[in-house]
């Protein structure tokens, strides 16, 4: 495997999801919906990873995003039919969220 096939392996490993990426540790930003009952708000930058209550939950979960993934992740919020559309109008249909 010559250099160029290492780092294609490489990139692709990182955008596929993984149990991996479920326990990372570092910042991540909450793209998802604010809520008038809780203390999410959009764009707020959490520095250990995804909180514990929201860590458990199956759709906000999705919605926590690394820094150096915030770009992509907010153009697929905003494009229907991407998986993190359809996580964000299942966290307002859900919880009301704005």
């Amino acid at each position: 495997m010559d250099d160029k096939e290492k780092v294609a392996a490489v990139d692709t490993e990182e955008r596929v999801p993984t149990k991996k990426a479920a326990q990372y540790t570092g910042p991540v930003i909450y793209i998802g919906p604010g809520f008038r009952d809780s203390r999410l708000n959009h764009c707020m930058i959490f520095a250990g990873g995804i909180p514990s209550p929201e860590a458990d939950d199956e759709i906000l979960k999705h919605l926590f995003v690394p820094p150096s993934e915030l770009n992509q992740a907010l153009t697929e919020l905003r494009t229907k039919g991407t998986a993190l559309h359809t996580f964000y109008r299942a966290a307002v249909d859900r919880r009301g969220g704005k």
